[in-house]
Protein backbone atom coordinates (compact mmCIF):
# COMPACT_ATOMS: atom_id res chain seq x y z
CA UNK A 1 0.00 0.00 0.00
CA UNK A 2 1.35 3.35 -1.07
CA UNK A 3 0.69 5.76 1.85
CA UNK A 4 0.77 9.84 1.26
CA UNK A 5 2.82 11.42 4.19
CA UNK A 6 3.01 14.68 5.21
CA UNK A 7 6.53 16.14 6.01
CA UNK A 8 6.06 15.89 10.10
CA UNK A 9 5.17 12.37 9.44
CA UNK A 10 7.66 10.95 7.76
CA UNK A 11 10.37 8.93 9.59
CA UNK A 12 13.55 9.98 7.92
CA UNK A 13 15.81 7.51 9.68
CA UNK A 14 14.16 5.01 8.41
CA UNK A 15 13.93 7.09 5.01
CA UNK A 16 17.59 7.56 4.76
CA UNK A 17 17.59 3.78 5.38
CA UNK A 18 15.73 2.88 2.46
CA UNK A 19 17.67 4.91 0.28
CA UNK A 20 20.59 2.79 1.79
CA UNK A 21 19.44 -0.06 0.67
CA UNK A 22 18.04 0.94 -2.95
CA UNK A 23 20.06 0.24 -6.37
CA UNK A 24 18.64 3.05 -7.61
CA UNK A 25 19.21 5.50 -4.79
CA UNK A 26 20.84 8.61 -5.80
CA UNK A 27 22.13 11.46 -2.98
CA UNK A 28 19.22 14.25 -4.08
CA UNK A 29 16.64 11.45 -2.99
CA UNK A 30 18.31 11.57 0.80
CA UNK A 31 16.37 13.96 3.73
CA UNK A 32 19.61 15.47 4.52
CA UNK A 33 19.71 16.91 1.18
CA UNK A 34 16.20 17.36 0.55
CA UNK A 35 15.96 18.88 3.66
CA UNK A 36 17.75 22.19 2.08
CA UNK A 37 17.06 21.84 -1.38
CA UNK A 38 13.19 21.77 -1.03
CA UNK A 39 12.38 22.26 3.06
CA UNK A 40 9.01 20.60 4.08
CA UNK A 41 9.04 18.33 1.13
CA UNK A 42 6.19 15.12 1.93
CA UNK A 43 6.34 11.64 0.68
CA UNK A 44 4.49 9.12 -1.06
CA UNK A 45 6.19 5.29 0.65
CA UNK A 46 5.12 2.31 0.04
CA UNK A 47 4.55 0.01 2.93
CA UNK A 48 6.82 0.27 5.62
CA UNK A 49 9.44 2.43 3.79
CA UNK A 50 10.14 -0.47 0.71
CA UNK A 51 9.83 2.25 -1.55
CA UNK A 52 9.65 6.02 -1.48
CA UNK A 53 9.20 9.02 -3.10
CA UNK A 54 10.12 12.33 -2.73
CA UNK A 55 6.74 15.03 -3.09
CA UNK A 56 9.00 18.50 -3.48
CA UNK A 57 6.50 21.05 -3.22
CA UNK A 58 5.44 24.82 -3.14
CA UNK A 59 2.51 26.72 -3.65
CA UNK A 60 1.82 29.76 -5.40
CA UNK A 61 -1.58 32.24 -5.55
CA UNK A 62 -2.77 29.38 -3.01
CA UNK A 63 -2.32 26.70 -5.25
CA UNK A 64 -0.25 23.63 -4.62
CA UNK A 65 1.74 22.17 -6.89
CA UNK A 66 5.10 19.97 -7.42
CA UNK A 67 8.70 20.79 -9.13
CA UNK A 68 11.88 20.05 -9.42
CA UNK A 69 14.53 21.42 -6.99
CA UNK A 70 17.42 22.90 -7.90
CA UNK A 71 20.49 21.09 -7.56
CA UNK A 72 18.50 17.71 -8.12
CA UNK A 73 19.09 16.48 -11.48
CA UNK A 74 16.56 13.51 -10.77
CA UNK A 75 14.61 12.31 -7.56
CA UNK A 76 10.87 10.11 -9.01
CA UNK A 77 10.32 6.69 -7.20
CA UNK A 78 13.43 4.85 -5.12
CA UNK A 79 13.20 1.18 -4.41
CA UNK A 80 14.87 -1.84 -2.36
CA UNK A 81 13.84 -4.64 -5.32
CA UNK A 82 13.23 -3.84 -8.65
CA UNK A 83 10.92 -1.43 -9.91
CA UNK A 84 8.38 -2.50 -12.88
CA UNK A 85 6.67 0.53 -14.89
CA UNK A 86 3.10 -0.69 -13.13
CA UNK A 87 4.63 0.11 -10.02
CA UNK A 88 5.53 3.56 -11.13
CA UNK A 89 2.64 4.21 -12.62
CA UNK A 90 0.97 3.35 -9.11
CA UNK A 91 3.15 6.02 -7.23
CA UNK A 92 1.83 8.69 -9.80
CA UNK A 93 -1.38 7.74 -9.40
CA UNK A 94 -0.83 8.17 -6.04
CA UNK A 95 0.08 11.56 -5.37
CA UNK A 96 -2.60 13.85 -4.00
CA UNK A 97 -4.59 15.28 -6.10
CA UNK A 98 -4.24 18.72 -4.00
CA UNK A 99 -0.91 19.07 -6.20
CA UNK A 100 -3.02 20.62 -9.09
CA UNK A 101 0.58 21.16 -11.03
CA UNK A 102 3.28 18.84 -11.53
CA UNK A 103 6.09 18.95 -13.45
CA UNK A 104 9.43 16.87 -11.57
CA UNK A 105 12.04 14.73 -12.87
CA UNK A 106 11.93 10.99 -12.40
CA UNK A 107 15.10 9.16 -12.25
CA UNK A 108 16.49 6.56 -14.73
CA UNK A 109 15.40 3.33 -13.20
CA UNK A 110 11.67 4.95 -13.55
CA UNK A 111 10.12 3.73 -16.44
CA UNK A 112 6.26 4.95 -17.80
CA UNK A 113 4.41 4.25 -20.25
CA UNK A 114 4.84 7.28 -22.34
CA UNK A 115 1.43 7.39 -23.72
CA UNK A 116 -0.66 7.43 -20.55
CA UNK A 117 1.60 10.75 -19.32
CA UNK A 118 3.28 13.81 -20.56
CA UNK A 119 6.47 13.00 -20.91
CA UNK A 120 9.61 14.47 -21.91
CA UNK A 121 12.83 12.43 -22.06
CA UNK A 122 15.62 14.12 -20.85
CA UNK A 123 19.62 13.70 -21.43
CA UNK A 124 22.14 12.32 -18.40
CA UNK A 125 25.98 11.32 -19.46
CA UNK A 126 27.87 8.65 -17.61
CA UNK A 127 31.43 7.52 -17.84
CA UNK A 128 32.33 4.13 -16.21
CA UNK A 129 35.76 4.28 -14.72
CA UNK A 130 36.68 0.94 -13.60
CA UNK A 131 39.30 0.97 -16.54
CA UNK A 132 42.84 2.13 -16.91
CA UNK A 133 43.56 5.71 -17.96
CA UNK A 134 45.04 4.73 -20.92
CA UNK A 135 41.51 2.88 -22.27
CA UNK A 136 39.63 5.55 -21.13
CA UNK A 137 41.35 8.65 -22.38
CA UNK A 138 41.58 6.98 -25.55
CA UNK A 139 38.39 6.66 -25.66
CA UNK A 140 38.31 10.82 -25.92
CA UNK A 141 36.75 12.60 -29.12
CA UNK A 142 39.64 13.79 -31.33
CA UNK A 143 38.63 17.56 -30.31
CA UNK A 144 38.91 16.27 -26.09
CA UNK A 145 41.91 14.99 -27.36
CA UNK A 146 43.46 18.59 -28.95
CA UNK A 147 42.37 20.55 -25.90
CA UNK A 148 44.21 18.51 -23.59
CA UNK A 149 46.93 18.61 -25.40
CA UNK A 150 46.96 22.94 -25.54
CA UNK A 151 45.43 22.93 -22.03
CA UNK A 152 48.78 20.86 -20.91
CA UNK A 153 50.92 23.97 -22.75
CA UNK A 154 49.28 26.21 -20.46
CA UNK A 155 51.01 25.18 -17.46
CA UNK A 156 48.00 25.25 -15.57
CA UNK A 157 47.80 23.57 -11.44
CA UNK A 158 45.07 21.97 -10.39
CA UNK A 159 44.60 21.70 -6.03
CA UNK A 160 41.46 21.25 -4.16
CA UNK A 161 39.52 24.71 -2.81
CA UNK A 162 37.11 25.82 -0.47
CA UNK A 163 33.19 25.05 -1.73
CA UNK A 164 32.33 28.73 -1.11
CA UNK A 165 34.69 30.18 -2.98
CA UNK A 166 33.95 27.68 -5.49
CA UNK A 167 30.34 28.85 -5.60
CA UNK A 168 31.32 32.24 -5.50
CA UNK A 169 33.31 32.02 -8.96
CA UNK A 170 30.35 29.67 -10.49
CA UNK A 171 28.09 32.91 -10.12
CA UNK A 172 30.46 35.28 -11.24
CA UNK A 173 31.42 33.98 -14.26
CA UNK A 174 28.47 31.67 -15.32
CA UNK A 175 25.75 33.47 -13.05
CA UNK A 176 24.46 34.92 -16.49
CA UNK A 177 23.74 31.29 -18.08
CA UNK A 178 21.83 30.42 -14.81
CA UNK A 179 19.63 33.57 -14.44
CA UNK A 180 16.68 31.93 -12.60
CA UNK A 181 19.03 31.25 -9.64
CA UNK A 182 19.31 33.69 -7.17
CA UNK A 183 21.67 34.31 -3.99
CA UNK A 184 19.38 32.35 -1.78
CA UNK A 185 19.94 29.94 -4.35
CA UNK A 186 23.41 29.67 -4.49
CA UNK A 187 23.64 30.05 -0.70
CA UNK A 188 21.48 26.85 -0.62
CA UNK A 189 23.82 24.91 -2.22
CA UNK A 190 26.30 26.25 -0.27
CA UNK A 191 24.33 24.66 2.76
CA UNK A 192 23.99 21.45 0.72
CA UNK A 193 27.51 21.09 -0.03
CA UNK A 194 28.54 22.01 3.51
CA UNK A 195 26.49 19.26 4.82
CA UNK A 196 27.71 16.63 2.30
CA UNK A 197 30.92 17.77 3.01
CA UNK A 198 30.43 16.91 6.55
CA UNK A 199 29.84 13.17 5.66
CA UNK A 200 33.33 13.48 3.25
CA UNK A 201 30.82 13.23 0.20
CA UNK A 202 32.58 16.23 -1.67
CA UNK A 203 35.67 16.83 -4.12
CA UNK A 204 36.07 20.20 -5.15
CA UNK A 205 39.00 21.12 -7.40
CA UNK A 206 40.15 24.58 -9.26
CA UNK A 207 42.68 25.19 -12.55
CA UNK A 208 45.51 28.14 -11.61
CA UNK A 209 47.28 29.53 -13.94
CA UNK A 210 51.27 30.19 -12.99
CA UNK A 211 50.45 33.41 -11.39
CA UNK A 212 47.95 31.33 -8.80
CA UNK A 213 44.76 32.86 -10.78
CA UNK A 214 41.85 30.86 -10.13
CA UNK A 215 40.28 29.97 -14.25
CA UNK A 216 37.99 27.56 -13.80
CA UNK A 217 36.14 25.18 -11.05
CA UNK A 218 33.74 22.30 -10.32
CA UNK A 219 32.32 19.99 -7.49
CA UNK A 220 32.02 16.80 -7.29
CA UNK A 221 29.42 14.82 -4.88
CA UNK A 222 29.91 11.51 -4.19
CA UNK A 223 27.65 8.48 -2.92
CA UNK A 224 27.59 4.84 -3.69
CA UNK A 225 30.02 4.11 -6.42
CA UNK A 226 28.64 7.38 -8.57
CA UNK A 227 30.18 10.92 -8.80
CA UNK A 228 28.04 13.56 -9.69
CA UNK A 229 29.62 16.24 -11.27
CA UNK A 230 27.20 19.41 -9.53
CA UNK A 231 28.70 22.22 -10.31
CA UNK A 232 31.18 23.69 -12.63
CA UNK A 233 32.98 26.68 -15.13
CA UNK A 234 35.29 28.57 -16.20
CA UNK A 235 35.96 32.26 -16.95
CA UNK A 236 36.76 33.62 -20.06
CA UNK A 237 40.22 32.94 -19.75
CA UNK A 238 40.16 29.54 -18.28
CA UNK A 239 37.89 28.92 -21.31
CA UNK A 240 41.25 29.80 -23.64
CA UNK A 241 43.37 28.03 -21.46
CA UNK A 242 41.15 24.88 -22.11
CA UNK A 243 41.15 24.59 -17.86
CA UNK A 244 37.93 22.63 -17.86
CA UNK A 245 39.19 20.07 -20.62
CA UNK A 246 42.43 19.43 -18.17
CA UNK A 247 40.08 19.25 -14.68
CA UNK A 248 38.12 16.29 -16.11
CA UNK A 249 40.84 14.58 -17.21
CA UNK A 250 42.63 15.09 -13.92
CA UNK A 251 39.71 13.82 -12.42
CA UNK A 252 39.66 10.83 -14.91
CA UNK A 253 42.94 9.86 -14.17
CA UNK A 254 42.59 10.06 -10.65
CA UNK A 255 39.54 7.49 -10.41
CA UNK A 256 40.68 5.21 -13.06
CA UNK A 257 40.38 1.73 -12.15
CA UNK A 258 38.01 2.49 -9.49
CA UNK A 259 34.13 0.89 -9.50
CA UNK A 260 32.88 4.46 -9.69
CA UNK A 261 30.63 6.02 -12.13
CA UNK A 262 31.25 9.60 -13.37
CA UNK A 263 27.89 11.18 -13.66
CA UNK A 264 28.36 14.81 -15.93
CA UNK A 265 24.40 15.55 -15.37
CA UNK A 266 23.69 15.99 -18.51
CA UNK A 267 22.83 18.89 -20.50
CA UNK A 268 20.16 20.03 -23.32
CA UNK A 269 22.63 22.53 -24.56
CA UNK A 270 24.65 21.10 -27.58
CA UNK A 271 27.82 22.63 -27.16
CA UNK A 272 28.13 21.19 -22.94
CA UNK A 273 26.54 18.03 -24.29
CA UNK A 274 29.37 17.52 -27.07
CA UNK A 275 32.05 18.03 -23.96
CA UNK A 276 30.30 15.72 -22.10
CA UNK A 277 30.73 13.35 -24.83
CA UNK A 278 33.74 13.64 -25.73
CA UNK A 279 35.11 12.44 -22.63
CA UNK A 280 33.48 8.87 -24.25
CA UNK A 281 30.60 9.45 -21.58
CA UNK A 282 27.44 7.28 -22.72
CA UNK A 283 23.98 8.91 -22.90
CA UNK A 284 21.85 7.80 -20.08
CA UNK A 285 17.92 9.20 -20.79
CA UNK A 286 15.20 9.72 -17.92
CA UNK A 287 12.05 11.06 -17.95
CA UNK A 288 10.28 14.39 -17.23
CA UNK A 289 6.97 14.41 -15.72
CA UNK A 290 4.22 17.07 -16.10
CA UNK A 291 0.46 16.92 -15.43
CA UNK A 292 -1.81 19.87 -15.12
CA UNK A 293 -4.48 19.44 -12.97
CA UNK A 294 -5.46 23.30 -12.91
CA UNK A 295 -8.85 24.84 -13.72
CA UNK A 296 -9.25 25.37 -17.07
CA UNK A 297 -8.63 29.15 -17.30
CA UNK A 298 -5.66 28.88 -15.22
CA UNK A 299 -4.55 25.61 -17.05
CA UNK A 300 -4.86 27.85 -20.53
CA UNK A 301 -2.68 30.47 -18.78
CA UNK A 302 -0.13 27.96 -17.69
Amino acid sequence: MITYLKHSEIDQQQWDLCLDQCNNSLVYGYSWYLNIAAPGWDALVLNNYEAVMPLTHHTKLFIPYLYQPYFTQQLGVFSKTSLSPQMILAFIDAIPIRFKFIDINLNESNEVPRNLYKLKKRKNYLLNLQYTHAVLSGGYDEHCKRNIKKAKKNNLLIQPIDIALAVAFYQKYKGDVTQQLEDKDYQRLVQILVAAEQRKLVIARGVFNAQMELLAVSIFVIHKGRMIYLLGGASEQGREARGMYLLFDDIILHFSEHPMILDFEGSEIPGIARFFKGFGAQKRNYYKLRINRLPWIVRWLK
